[in-house]
């Protein structure tokens, strides 16, 4: 993990939001780019001088494909695909920080999709090993709410005849019940 992320990557986090991972790229001419994991979504960050930067999003449910590529040398790389089809990566990353970064990315995704997720391995000669995502048609994941939402729902009273429909809809009550209950609080 890095031990310090840039502060106009950080304010860029949603109120509430926590970073799980980063990965970012080996560079002396340039300033290096991030992959940063939070417990929603995955951002690309470049920083450029000036104060200038680029920032890119993929919340885990656009996530299409991941593939990452640990070196026999030094170095390893990873890319992400979303659903629009637009591809960020990073070359260039420490290999010894690759496979724990892709191993939280799992963890993360399984922590939102409904059904257990699993990245492929392939492990190869001296050292070589691939990593790769592809998210099925069929996967669903759960939202996970804001911290304003979660506010905004706590500060709400719930409205009589929303609850009596959310217990009829979570299975609670009966639909004769639900129908004879309406019919009194109308």
């Amino acid at each position: 993990m890095v031990d310090k992320l840039p502060k106009n990557l950080l304010e860029n986090l949603a109120p509430g939001e926590n970073v799980i991972d980063a990965l970012k790229t080996i560079s002396i001419a340039s300033k290096p780019d991030y992959t940063v994991l939070t417990d929603r979504r995955i951002l690309y960050f470049n920083e450029k001088f000036l104060g200038r930067y680029e920032l890119k999003v993929i919340p885990y449910q656009k996530l299409e494909e991941m593939k990452a590529e640990r070196g026999r040398v030094r170095y390893g790389s990873i890319a992400f695909k979303d659903e629009d089809g637009e591809v960020v990566s990073l070359n260039r990353v420490s290999k010894e920080y690759l496979e724990p970064f892709v191993d939280s990315l799992e963890k993360a995704l399984n922590d939102v999709a409904v059904e257990p997720v699993s990245i492929e391995r392939k492990k190869g000669l001296m050292g070589k090993m691939e990593w790769r995502f592809l998210k099925p048609a069929e996967m669903v994941f759960v939202a996970k709410p804001t911290q304003r939402q979660q506010e905004t729902r706590a500060a709400r009273p719930l409205d009589p005849l929303e609850a009596l429909k959310m217990r009829f809809v979570n299975g609670e009550i009966t639909e004769e019940e639900y129908l004879r209950k309406k019919k009194l609080l109308e």
